[in-house]
């Protein structure tokens, strides 16, 4: 199946993980790696020297400044007159990029990647033999997600019991523009487009805690209203992956025993490897006695608080 690869990506992610987005390239099967993001990412995706990856400028599927103004008259409550950090509105507005992108797509299909994530081994996205896309799922839960739904789409409600939020979703481009259509089209909400009205919808007091999720809401619509249009499948993914490794010194190796039981590994921002931390996941004497699993496993009922990762058997 054809379809292109979306990273949206700021630069000082972009840089974190400069030397590790090989992988994406080789482990997500697709026709094109796409990073989106503002002219300076443009400039460092050359550096990657690979015909098949290119860039697309954000502000050509949606232009950020749009976004903000919105932003600022929803937060105008909260605000007080004071400025609006550039944060705040980027969090959704890397959302609506995905969505948005659904209306210039030429494939069926296309998939997004968060930019802090490195695959651990290869992803395919549709099941061999019979074609079938996948929605992979995990077990966050956040019930604001589903209220921001059910003001925006009235009766949309919780279809199955665990989450589609990964870091990563294989967007159908109609589905997604059909969405995109039942969001606008609630005369009872403010606004004229889809993601206009998202930010409308959401109390002026919530905006800041991040309440809506793109991916969460796509796939609880494929769930309510096209069940199936996909295979569902358990994904894996080592969540909390800066705190026990370095992103420039974790190794083929390294992938190789991680890839055994996950799909892929997270570097989020403003996380590094403890001192209690160091020479623990990436010790070549532990990996061979026990899996990651096993060793995250472990370690998890030390985390208070935070994502926990679960398997179901």
């Amino acid at each position: 199946m054809n379809y292109d690869v979306l990273i949206v990506v700021a630069e000082k992610d972009f840089l974190r993980l400069k030397n590790l987005y090989h992988r994406a390239w080789e482990h997500l099967k697709c026709n094109k790696l796409i990073f989106v993001g503002n002219r300076a990412v443009g400039e460092m995706t050359k550096e990657l020297d690979n015909s098949n990856v290119g860039w697309l400028d954000e502000d050509s599927i949606l232009p950020f400044n749009e976004v903000h103004s919105v932003m600022k008259k929803c937060l105008a409550p909260v605000l007080q007159g004071q400025e609006l950090p550039r944060g705040i509105t980027g969090w959704y507005y890397q959302q609506f990029l995905k969505m948005q992108y659904a209306t210039i797509c030429e494939d069926d299909y296309y998939m997004t990647w968060d930019g802090d994530t490195v695959p651990c081994r290869t992803v395919n996205m549709f099941k061999e033999g019979t074609g079938e896309p996948f929605l992979d799922l995990k077990t966050e839960l956040k019930k604001e997600y589903f209220d921001t739904m059910g003001r925006l789409i009235p009766g949309m409600h919780k279809a199955i019991e665990k989450s589609f939020i990964s870091e990563h979703m294989l967007f159908r481009k109609d589905i997604m523009k059909s969405l995109i259509n039942r969001i606008e089209s609630n005369e009872d909400v403010e606004g004229n487009t889809f993601w206009d009205k998202i930010l409308y919808s959401i109390p002026a007091n919530l905006i800041q805690e991040g309440v809506f999720s793109e991916f969460e809401t796509y796939g609880t619509y494929v769930a309510l209203t096209n069940p199936m249009a996909y295979r569902l499948r358990e994904w894996h993914s080592f969540r909390l992956g800066a705190e026990f490794f370095d992103p420039n010194t974790i190794s083929d190796r390294d992938f190789e025993w991680l890839g055994r039981n996950f799909d892929a590994i997270s570097f989020e921002k403003n996380q590094s490897v403890r001192e209690d931390h160091k020479n623990l996941f990436d010790n070549p004497k532990y990996q061979q006695k026990l899996s990651a699993k096993q060793m995250l496993q472990a370690i998890q009922s030390e985390f208070n608080g935070g994502y926990v990762e679960v398997w179901d058997t």
